[in-house]
């Protein structure tokens, strides 16, 4: 009897020992391509995010500073056309930035719920 409560001991105590809480993760598929995302991949995500919306912010700025008057064409058209692109470049880059702080919002979110999950 002694011996049997022994060996059951020894197999309930492995067998505690291998549990770990395991990190939740979750499986995204596009077409072929499986991308496994956890608390901390999203976290890192997040922070790419933050660090090219923060990029994308002062390009914009940097072009916005640039005075309409110190553009030199050599005609009208040209001067017109490059009106056009520098605002176009602008919504561009203000719209990359809003969308990398969405982006950085909801993978700080979903980084906590993959997070509260696996607790």
């Amino acid at each position: 009897m002694i011996a049997a409560g022994e060996a059951l001991a020894r197999n309930s105590s492995s067998a505690a020992e291998q549990r770990q809480p395991i990190e939740e993760t979750r499986t995204l598929k596009f077409g072929t391509l499986q991308v496994e995302l956890t608390s901390k991949k999203a976290y890192i995500g997040s922070i790419i995010a933050l660090v090219f919306g923060t990029l994308s912010w002062q390009f914009s700025a940097a072009v916005q500073s640039i005075p309409e008057y110190s553009l030199q064409y050599a005609n009208d058209n040209a001067l017109l056309l490059a009106k056009s692109l520098r605002g176009a470049l602008l919504a561009i880059c203000y719209s990359s930035t809003i969308l990398s702080g969405f982006t950085t919002v909801g993978l700080i979110l979903f980084g906590r719920q993959l997070s509260s999950e696996g607790k």
